[in-house]
């Protein structure tokens, strides 16, 4: 290693990241009392328990947090990247480390002892206050944004059939990363397996972007050495292929449960102009996958989606329930594509899932969702439905031959942009994320209305609508790997008085109708019986929305949860806020 390795540029840009502006005279300080400590692949920093009290920062490479468990089983907390403390609760608390932590691969930190931080603070108070302030950020965003690790440096890119040139594919991921101004470095077996290993290892860390090592099966010894480099590991196929287990996952052991395993994602490469893809979950097979992501061939919306995921700038959208108002959703969506902001990643609940779902299952192609919009609203899904009230007013059978017909037997895996809704697990009281499996059938059960349809049975258990217990779920979306959430609600959050001291008597609100005064402003028993199913996680609504980039909360006064004959207008209120919103973002922080 460089002896001049702790006093380098790159230490004092890792430390300058982390803490914000430091005075030289601190800088130099914190570099001189540091040590520098390397370790290998698999070497524990220390573990559970240790009387440790010293803070670690990660100069390079990625560690894992484990919290380990009787009979030497244990759970992944998650990973840390490259300028992130380690080990501060330990220093400000005195007490015993609460977490192993682990080298999952050759990394480097800089060790501060606690008479060593200490003595900085006594010189230089503020540098105190600075850890303090990530320390909080990192408690508040253990909250909820548990996504938010280091994003991967060191990709490892596996081409499950070598035989098929995936060329096509690769150049145009790497021309889309330029335009995103994200450098690449790629590392394949001939232009680098005869360099030492340290040599590789400064190659990748001297490397400021992403470094893409080049797996294949004709070479193992240099594909096992990418693995250990890489923090993601991403297998290439083509998604017609034949979906058995190949050589090169074997002799590289992905998917045993090792703590050492790096996240697999699933790239499905499929031809230009391909047809709708069936039967994902097949590739799902004796593999432990992470997340799979759908690429036709000069596709220009998936190439961007790719690159964004793993440039770290991936865009996820939320959208709420709330009925008929959920064409908004629709509007909404067409207003972000017209301003160039592209979903890599959508979520929703009972109407949002109904219509986030048919934009996802669109493509996000105008002229379908168009068609939908329209189509539903002229089908009167939610007329003529009534059925003996045992339990619920409305059967439900217009809803879900309307969805049957739409979707047919597509799975949520198949949908081309990564899709989930969610529901309420009736019979285990408990939420429930539908990220795969036949997507009717979880969409029925996010839009149940508890009341209004009747219960949907999957895997013998039963689901209600979602908004019961998450109207919002942005919460589910932090598990992806997301930079910037976008969320819709339906439903406003703010107080509502009435103007009325007593409810009206049934013969008054029809008087007053009839008479077209307006005196009494109350919502009809649809609005009063899912409004109070969904009073529960408006808190936690309430507490999710200061967590995501984009918070709108669409004003639809007036308009009903059934009035899908207005369906033309609520669809063009959401186009005017979305469009109104992103027009009014501060130009100085747009991410699209």
């Amino acid at each position: 290693m460089n002896p001049n390795f702790n006093h380098s540029l790159h230490n004092r840009a890792i430390l300058l990241r982390l803490f914000g502006t430091l005075e030289e005279e601190l800088l130099n300080q914190i570099l001189e009392k540091g040590k520098v400590m390397e370790l290998d692949t698999g070497e524990y920093l220390f573990h559970q328990g240790d009387p440790d009290s010293s803070l670690y920062i990660v100069l390079s490479g990625r560690f894992r947090a484990l919290a380990e468990q009787e009979g030497d089983t244990w759970h992944a907390l998650g990973d840390i990247g490259e300028g992130e403390p380690i080990g501060e609760f330990a220093l400000f608390l005195g007490e015993p480390r609460s977490a192993s932590v682990v080298a999952i691969r050759k990394s480097i930190v800089l060790e501060l002892k606690e008479k060593d931080y200490l003595g900085i603070v006594a010189k230089h108070p503020a540098f105190s206050t600075k850890l303090t302030r990530f320390v909080v950020n990192r408690l508040r965003r253990n909250t909820l944004q548990q996504h938010l690790e280091t994003s991967a440096k060191n990709i490892a890119v596996i081409n499950l059939q070598s035989e098929n040139d995936i060329t096509d594919y690769t150049e145009a991921i790497k021309a889309q990363f330029e335009s995103l101004n994200v450098s690449i470095q790629i590392l394949d077996h001939d232009s680098h397996a005869k360099m030492a290993l340290q040599d590789i290892y400064d190659t990748l860390e001297q490397h400021e972007g992403l470094n893409f090592l080049v797996c294949s099966g004709e070479n193992l010894e240099w594909s096992r050495q990418c693995i250990i480099y890489a923090d993601l590991v991403v297998l290439a196929t083509d998604f017609y292929a034949d979906n058995r287990i190949y050589e090169i996952e074997r002799h590289l052991d992905l998917y045993s449960n090792n703590i050492l395993n790096k996240k697999i994602y699933l790239l499905l490469l499929h031809p230009e102009e391909a047809k709708f893809p069936e039967n994902t979950r097949r590739w799902f097979e004796g593999r432990k996958i992470d997340l799979h992501i759908h690429y036709r061939k000069n596709h220009g919306p998936d190439i961007r989606r790719f690159a964004r995921i793993l440039a770290n700038k991936a865009i996820g959208l939320v959208l709420g329930g709330g009925g008929a108002k959920g064409f908004a959703h629709l509007g909404a969506i067409k207003a972000l594509y017209d301003m160039g902001v592209e979903i890599d990643f959508l979520g929703g609940t009972s109407a949002g899932a109904l219509y986030g779902m048919t934009a996802s299952f669109s493509d996000f192609n105008r002229e379908k969702i168009d068609f939908y919009s329209q189509d539903s609203a002229n089908s009167k899904l939610t007329r003529n439905d009534f059925t003996v009230p045992l339990i619920s007013f409305m059967s439900g059978k217009k809803m879900s031959n309307y969805i049957k017909k739409m979707m047919g037997n597509t799975y949520l895996e198949d949908f081309w942009v990564a899709s989930y809704c969610v529901s309420t697990n009736y019979s285990n009281a408990s939420t429930k994320v539908h990220d795969r499996g036949l997507a009717r059938k979880q969409i029925e059960a996010s839009i149940a209305i508890p009341g209004i349809y009747p219960p949907v049975v999957i895997d013998r258990q039963l689901h209600v609508d979602g908004g019961v217990v998450d109207n919002l779920p942005i919460e589910t979306m932090y598990k992806y790997p997301v930079k910037h959430i976008i969320a819709i609600s339906l439903t406003q959050l703010k107080s509502q008085p009435v103007e009325f001291d007593e409810t009206p008597s049934p013969k008054k609100i029809l008087l007053n109708k009839l008479t077209g005064k307006k005196k009494y402003r109350i919502p009809g028993i649809t609005s009063i019986l899912v409004n109070s199913l969904t009073l529960n996680s408006r808190q936690k609504q309430e507490m999710a929305k200061s967590g995501v980039e984009i918070y709108l909360e669409l004003d639809l006064k007036g308009i009903g949860m059934l009035d899908d004959t207005r369906w033309k207008e609520i669809v063009q209120k959401g186009y005017d806020q979305m469009k109104a919103a992103l027009d009014n973002y501060p130009p100085e922080q747009k991410f699209w």
